[in-house]
């Protein structure tokens, strides 16, 4: 979800570089975790340009925030269905690694392989052939899923899938 690149000041603070999965509500919840599994006891956080600013329990002063340095801060992916897990309403894009991706007419494109952000939308990287397709994960290409598993289905506009082999 973000992985911590300073310390700032002198208190403990330390900054975060949100990830693709970042989400700040998490940090509020039980939910965050460093990566080794220890929860992350939020005790406040803030902007700070394109990072977030962010004290702990634990991190106590500048040597503390230095040695932290590193650390990736996310959550189980077993909570993310979790009625209580702060979701945001579009979800979170981990969520369509992995998956197989099959045409609402019918028939299977590929796995999707990778998630990117493209400006102001997410791109499914989906391996089809041995080449990449990037598909947009919006609707009314992608259809509606907030799951883990299962199969994702879209339904592409005509030349989507039509990319030119080497």
């Amino acid at each position: 979800m973000a992985e911590v690149v300073k310390a700032v000041g002198l208190r403990g603070e330390v900054k975060l570089y949100p990830l693709l999965d970042f989400h700040a509500d998490v940090l509020d919840s039980p939910f965050a975790l460093w990566q080794d599994g220890s929860p992350v006891e939020c005790r406040g956080y803030r902007p700070s340009g394109s990072c977030v600013a962010i004290r702990t329990a634990g991190i106590e002063d500048r040597n503390g925030a230095e040695a932290a340095v590193g650390r990736l801060v996310g959550f189980r992916r077993s909570d993310y269905l979790r009625p209580d897990f702060p979701r945001p309403p579009e979800g979170l894009p981990f969520r369509y690694l992995g998956r197989t991706v099959v045409l609402a007419a019918g028939g299977t494109v590929g796995e999707v392989v990778e998630v990117r952000w493209n400006g102001g939308q997410l791109l499914l990287v989906i391996a089809v052939d041995g080449r990449e397709v990037l598909v947009p994960a919006v609707p009314p290409i992608l259809r509606p899923d907030q799951g883990l598993d299962g199969d994702l289905v879209i339904d592409p506009p005509e030349g989507l899938l039509d990319v030119e082999r080497d």
